[in-house]
């Protein structure tokens, strides 16, 4: 119900708990995120494959165990949103803190670097698909648009990484607006189609513009950001802590999730964004209300592909090497599959997503040639028990509860339109 969507995200509800209240709820939150984040740490941290199955067992036992409480499940979700700048805060200061946790494990913090820049691309891809409802199949493109720009411009003209950085993300919305244009015409799976033929081009030509992209030698020696006389390939020494420098680039990826996040944040409760959520519901209904649909859609791309131009952009300084195996279809399935598992148009879904996307295979290479096939098991799963996604935006989740209760009133064969109205209110209360 719409109705009901503007007063639960226009409307603030004043706060009636006393001082002491607020510090006994902030205080059971963190300690609840303090477990959950030691429980992710201590996955990441095992190395027998055997235990490492049976963690996966038991969390995933455990969570649906949870799941199925529904008194636990609404208390975690009332105590959440009550303290949710706390939680922000938190966060924030859990993640920060990651680094210190692995200062011999170097390799965890650089996989810990490149989730960050994939939670960035699945931002934006949500901005395109989860907030306008266009499904683009070929978000490598930006990825690729975004890696290209900074790392020639480092290598042929010494261009600083602070400046190539936002030039490869106007570049990659350059060539959103170019895919754009021609999608116009289409939507559903047949953009879906087109976007997914664009990307393919796109990849053959990283392959064969040598003067461009240097084909498929790549592009080598990409040199590391710098601020001053600082460069990121150096070690941060914090008192008796030396941080290794992978810890930079974590940091950076931070910083630059923050910034989407707040970007995403404020185009989602803009006109814009309502504009956007209008065409995903229903693009005849959004023009006879006078909405511009082809300025809508052409910005939606361009935004979207923006973010992954940044994304690029660091991926390429931070590796030193690109390739056009980098940019495949994969990639772009890939993050397609974040902003999907975590749940369309839910900005901390997909963030979430997007890191259990990276850090899972990581976890599961033990297997070797079953990696993939225990991946693609889990997906399939997710996607028969949790189709909304992990965790699906409000909309989301009350059009599967609403189709759910057409097809059970089909299957019974009563049509009872009062009735079935009055159970859809109760869905969506």
């Amino acid at each position: 119900m719409p109705e009901l969507d503007f007063v639960q995200t226009q409307i603030r509800i004043e706060d009636t708990r006393t001082a002491g209240e607020k510090v006994r709820d902030a205080a059971v939150l963190g300690l609840v995120l303090s477990c959950g984040y030691a429980l992710i740490l201590f996955g990441l941290v095992i190395e027998d494959v055997w235990f490492l199955i049976g963690y996966a067992a038991a969390v995933t036992a455990a969570i649906y165990a949870l799941r199925r409480r529904h008194t636990v499940d609404t208390w975690f979700k009332a105590l959440f949103k009550a303290n949710k700048r706390f939680a922000s805060v938190f966060i924030a200061l859990l993640l920060t803190l990651y680094p210190f946790l692995f200062l011999e494990n170097p390799y965890l913090i650089h996989l810990g670097a490149l989730a960050g820049i994939f939670v960035i691309m699945a931002l934006g891809l949500n901005i395109t698909l989860g907030f306008a409802g266009l499904l683009d199949v070929g978000f490598a493109v930006y990825f690729a648009a975004g890696a290209y720009t900074s790392a020639q411009l480092a290598v042929h003209f010494g261009t600083s990484f602070w400046i190539g950085l936002p030039l490869g993300g106007i570049v990659a919305a350059f060539f959103g607006f170019l895919v754009a244009w021609p999608a116009l015409r289409v939507r559903g799976h047949y953009l879906a189609m087109v976007t997914l033929g664009y990307g393919m081009i796109m990849n053959l030509l990283h392959r064969n513009l040598k003067f461009l992209t240097n084909g498929t030698d790549g592009i080598i020696n990409i040199p590391a950001p710098a601020i001053g006389d600082f460069e990121f390939i150096q070690a941060i020494t914090i008192g008796d802590f030396e941080l290794p420098f992978q810890a930079n680039f974590y940091y950076l990826t931070l910083i630059l999730i923050a910034f989407t996040l707040f970007a995403s944040i404020r185009l989602r409760d803009s006109k814009l964004g309502r504009s956007w959520e209008a065409i995903r519901e229903d693009e005849i209904a959004a023009t006879c209300f006078g909405l511009n649909l082809t300025y809508l859609k052409v910005i939606a791309f361009s935004t979207g592909a923006f973010f992954g131009g940044l994304g690029g952009a660091v991926f390429a300084h931070m590796i030193g090497f690109i390739h056009p195996d980098n940019f495949i279809l994969l990639v772009s399935i890939t993050i397609l599959a974040m902003v999907i598992i975590g749940g369309m148009g839910n900005i901390f879904g997909v963030a979430v997503g997007a890191v259990l996307l990276i850090m899972i295979p990581e976890r599961l290479r033990e297997f070797e040639d079953l990696r993939m096939l225990l991946f693609g098991l889990a997906l399939v799963l997710i996607m028969i028990y949790r189709p909304q996604g992990l965790f699906p935006n409000v909309r989301r989740r009350r059009e599967l509860v609403s189709d759910k209760l057409d097809s059970l009133i089909r299957q019974s064969g009563k049509v009872d339109r009062p009735a079935r109205n009055d159970v859809r209110l109760k869905a969506d209360l």
